[in-house]
């Protein structure tokens, strides 16, 4: 029987939505404060990812350190890599899934840039998290026969945005992994919830 996702939430309603704008305000405030990339502002001071901070005590940066940009393509490159894979994704999870998604993800990606990168490493970006959309866009497409397509997908987008100078591969890697990991757990988890032409499932 074919799987029919639930409908995509509404502009406001979208959790992508509000990751994107929190993401800008968080910007917008470095760029304010006279930050333009090289993280010399007291904003990104306190909130990017510097690992000798996190092993003193600063373990907020692990989670903080997602909202963080450095330079204009830096987020313009996340917020559409965010704005593609978070809509994919909100058609099949809810909320909660999604956001769990998101920011596993992205935990384990700074988690895994704690313990392999040397501890003067300065990082930020979305990107980890948003990795874990795209290994959560992979475990979809598995349950639909295009596993494939998916993860010829994934690969290419993977070595075209993790080997350029200053990339936090290990942020991509582990993202991507944790997503994949998390997208099977909760499509292991559907149930059905009703019939018409097809079971219809939530997640």
């Amino acid at each position: 029987m074919p799987i029919r996702y639930k409908g995509q939430p509404s502009v406001f309603s979208s959790p992508t939505t509000w990751l994107i704008i929190a993401n800008v305000i968080v910007f917008l405030v470095m760029a304010v404060s006279g930050d333009f990339g090289d993280c010399s502002s007291l904003t990104c001071q306190l909130l990017a990812q510097e690992n000798d901070l996190v092993f003193a005590g600063a373990y907020w940066q692990l989670f903080t350190s997602m909202f963080v940009h450095f330079g204009v393509l830096h987020i313009l490159f996340n917020m559409f890599g965010l704005y593609f894979f978070g809509r994919i994704n909100e058609s099949t999870f809810s909320p909660p899934k999604f956001l769990a998604i998101y920011f596993g993800s992205g935990l384990l990606g700074n988690i895994m840039t704690l313990v392999l990168l040397p501890p003067s490493t300065l990082s930020g970006g979305a990107s980890g998290a948003i990795f874990g959309l795209v290994g959560s866009y992979v475990a979809i497409e598995r349950s639909t026969q295009r596993i494939g397509f998916a993860l010829v997908y994934a690969v290419v987008i993977f070595v075209e945005s993790s080997f350029l100078p200053g990339v936090n591969i290990f942020a991509h890697l582990f993202g991507l992994i944790g997503g994949f990991a998390l997208g099977l757990i909760f499509i292991s988890m559907r149930k059905p919830i009703g019939y018409s032409d097809g079971s219809t499932y939530t997640v």
